[in-house]
């Protein structure tokens, strides 16, 4: 499955534009809200067993088809999917598979040395960081994050761009609209305040 997902994203989305890309997804959508909804949380589970696939696509293509509430609910929804099928790949595979991700990834072997000493904070850091998010839901199923601190962790550091990103999905014609300017605030508040809550955790634990 997973090889078919990345040959038909190569294939068929390889250097196409965001905008475009959220654009054809759209074209795939029944006009149902219903069963649109549905469909767009489908392709959120298929989403995270392709990795190549952009995640920011399916958000703002929601954006665009729904009015805003509706669609904050129905990419929470895709989220929540999308980090589960990649933390069971993880959760259930062999030890090695953790050691391989860290080999592969540098920037996971900062984090796993505290990784057991607070799996909320790391679940969150990680969503903050430029690492695809199916890598890291594998990798912390991998070291056997507890799943209540991993969905509350990944789901808050996703949130900032989820919000962000959907309001830009609804706002693609007027980027200068209130509602996309606060998106932006909301965005910059939250990368800040990740970063001066990894200093001070730093901070303590030296």
């Amino acid at each position: 499955m997973i090889a078919i997902c990345i040959f038909f994203f190569w294939k068929n989305f390889r250097g196409v534009p965001l905008s475009e890309l959220a654009g054809t997804i759209i074209s795939y959508v029944p006009p149902e809200p219903l069963l649109a909804a549905v469909i767009i949380i489908l392709m959120f589970l298929l989403k995270s067993l392709s990795v190549v696939f952009p995640m920011v696509a399916l958000i703002v293509a929601s954006g665009m088809m729904f009015p805003l509430p509706v669609a904050l609910l129905i990419n929470s929804i895709g989220i929540l999917t999308m980090l589960t099928m990649p933390y069971i790949i993880g959760r259930f595979a062999e030890a090695e598979l953790a050691e391989k991700l860290l080999q592969k990834y540098p920037k996971l072997q900062k984090i796993h040395e505290f990784q057991t000493q607070n799996e909320f904070f790391v679940s969150y850091f990680l969503r903050v960081l430029n690492l695809p998010a199916d890598v890291v839901s594998m990798y912390l199923g991998a070291v056997k994050t507890k799943a209540s601190r991993y969905y509350s962790g990944s789901f808050l550091g996703i949130l900032p761009g989820l919000i962000f990103t959907t309001i830009a999905g609804a706002a693609v014609d007027d980027p200068l609209s209130p509602q996309f300017i606060g998106a932006i605030a909301i965005e910059i508040v939250f990368s800040v305040g990740s970063g001066v809550g990894y200093a001070i955790y730093k901070k303590k634990k030296a």
